[in-house]
Parts: structure tokens; C-alpha cells; sequence
């Protein structure tokens, strides 16, 4: 079973494929863009000659890039508490993925003293401002039952907000929820489409479920084909080993009852699967699931 965890912004690769109206809402454009370029090829010295000025400032997203760049060591030493004073500053100027990253942190205890009161408090702010990242984050929060009583359709609710915006760790929490019918009306069709989504992005979680749902025939028509491709890309993603395995498994079991061409289609398809990102995911990453009723395959 996939254990809670909660989430944080993601860092600089996928921020060059932040919406324009995002970059331009930072100041200069060309120079934040310029920046985070060189964050992308690995110049980090560039980087900060660039963003720093614009953070010492008063720029609310260079100063949370600032601090991604403390909390990561990426050119400058490795520094929590360095990485909450930039993510706080801009926090208090409105930055909702610095509030997220800063209630992850007080969650956490990294660079600040662990507070679930204050990393609760920043989610919400977040979220309610329309972060995905933090509508997730308090979602897991009500499933938890950590600081709120603990509230399955409060849960529901922030990860279908979180969903609706392309968040693939709300899409996978959402469909697991429909799974279980806890918050929700169990659905075995809505939850297919969740974990389709979800695993269309690369989420290994949501890959292994898919291949469930196609082998069990569980809001979809049976088809191991399918079942066999989407287990095969969960076990050559998974980071963690519980995941891994169980794809490897699954893929393993059902390739017994596939003829040899048929496992030949799938892994055709796998080597030709490529993950889509959604344009509303920008700066969002996920890093776990909430503890939900669990599938026969997770």
C-alpha cells in the first residue's frame, strides 16, 4: 500500500513549461526566463546572477526559485533554513507554491521547527487561492485526520479541485477514492478515467492500477494487451519497491495468458508510450498517496 505523503512544488525543470501569464506576473520575462534556462542546464552560477538581484528585490517567484535552489543545493550549499527564509518571504507576498514548499517543510521539521498547525495553515491559504499542489496536500490532510478530524468527503472534494487542474496525484487519490466508495459513491468507471489520466503523466501508481482495471475488467472492457502494457511501464518507473514488484507480478501473471504475439503488442506499446504533462501541472510534483482502502494490486 502506498503510504501518505504530502506534496510539494516541483523544482526548475518543469517550470519552463510554466504558463506565460505565470512568468510574466514574476517581472522581467526575458530575464526570468533567461534564469531558469540556465537552471535547466545545470549553470547555476548564471542562475543566481541573474535571479538573485530580482529576489533580494522583492520578486515573490525568484525568491521561491531561490529557495528551491537552498533546499536542493543546486549551486549554492544545501541550507533548509536558508530554503524557508526565501520561501517564506514569498509566501508572505502571495506565492502559493512558497506556501506549499513552506508548509512541506514545517510539516516535515526541515529548516523550521515542525509545526502540522502552520504547515496546515499554509496549505489552506494555498489551496484556497487555487494551488493544486496544496488542494492535494489538504485533501491528504482530511484523509489523515491530522490537525481536522479526519473528513473522507472534505478529502474528495480538495483532490477533485486538485484533478480538475491536470494534478496527477489528485487524479490517482481521487480514483482510489471511488475505488473504495470512501467519500465518494464507489465508481468503478470514474476511477478508470482518473487512473488514466494519472497514468498517462507518468505516475507509476496510477500505471499499476490501470493495469488492474484492464485486467480485472473494473470500468473498462478486460483487455490484457493493455493490462500487460501498463504494468510493464509501472515496473520500469517505480521508485519504490512495493510498486515495482507488484507491477513486475501482475505483468508476469498475466503475460501466462497472453498468446506470444499479444505480449509482443505490449511491449511494442510500452516502448512507444511517451508521458504527456499538463499544461495546469506546471509546478506541481507528487510524492505519494493517501492510505485509502487498497486495490488487489497495490
Amino acid at each position: 500500500m502506498h503510504p501518505i505523503k504530502h506534496i510539494r512544488a516541483l523544482l526548475f525543470t518543469v517550470m519552463l513549461g510554466m504558463p506565460t501569464l505565470a512568468i510574466a506576473q514574476a517581472g522581467d520575462v526575458a530575464e526570468l526566463k533567461r534564469g531558469l534556462e540556465a537552471i535547466a542546464s545545470g549553470n547555476y552560477a548564471e542562475a543566481l546572477a541573474i535571479l538573485k538581484p530580482m529576489a533580494d528585490q522583492g520578486n515573490a517567484f525568484t525568491q521561491f526559485t531561490i529557495g528551491q535552489l537552498a533546499e536542493s543545493g543546486s549551486g549554492i550549499p544545501k541550507n533548509p533554513r536558508e530554503a524557508a527564509r526565501w520561501y517564506k518571504l514569498a509566501a508572505d507576498a502571495g506565492q502559493t507554491d512558497a506556501m506549499t514548499n513552506l508548509g512541506f517543510l514545517y510539516e516535515q521539521g526541515r529548516g523550521v521547527p515542525q509545526d502540522y498547525v502552520e504547515a496546515l495553515r499554509l496549505y489552506t491559504m494555498a489551496a484556497d487561492a487555487g494551488n493544486p499542489v496544496a488542494q492535494t496536500n489538504l485533501g491528504t490532510s482530511y484523509v489523515e485526520g491530522r490537525v481536522v478530524k479526519q473528513d473522507y468527503a472534505q478529502a474528495a472534494a480538495w483532490f477533485r479541485k486538485a484533478a480538475a487542474q491536470g494534478d496527477p496525484q489528485a487524479q490517482f487519490n481521487l480514483a482510489r477514492m471511488y475505488d473504495s466508495g470512501r467519500g465518494v459513491a464507489k465508481n468503478p468507471e470514474e476511477a478508470f478515467k482518473l487512473y488514466r489520466d494519472a497514468a498517462k503523466t507518468g505516475l507509476p501508481a496510477a500505471q499499476l492500477n490501470l493495469g488492474v482495471a484492464y485486467a480485472e475488467g473494473k470500468g473498462v472492457s478486460k483487455d490484457p494487451v493493455e493490462a500487460h502494457r501498463w504494468f510493464n511501464l509501472a515496473a520500469g518507473s517505480a521508485e519504490d519497491d512495493g510498486t515495482r514488484a507488484n507491477a513486475e507480478r501482475n505483468r508476469d501473471l498475466i503475460a501466462k495468458l497472453m498468446t506470444p504475439e499479444e505480449v509482443v503488442k505490449a511491449q511494442t506499446l510500452a516502448r512507444e508510450w511517451k508521458p504527456t504533462v499538463p499544461e495546469s501541472a506546471a509546478t506541481s510534483k507528487k510524492q505519494g498517496a493517501p492510505k485509502l482502502p487498497d486495490k488487489g494490486a497495490q
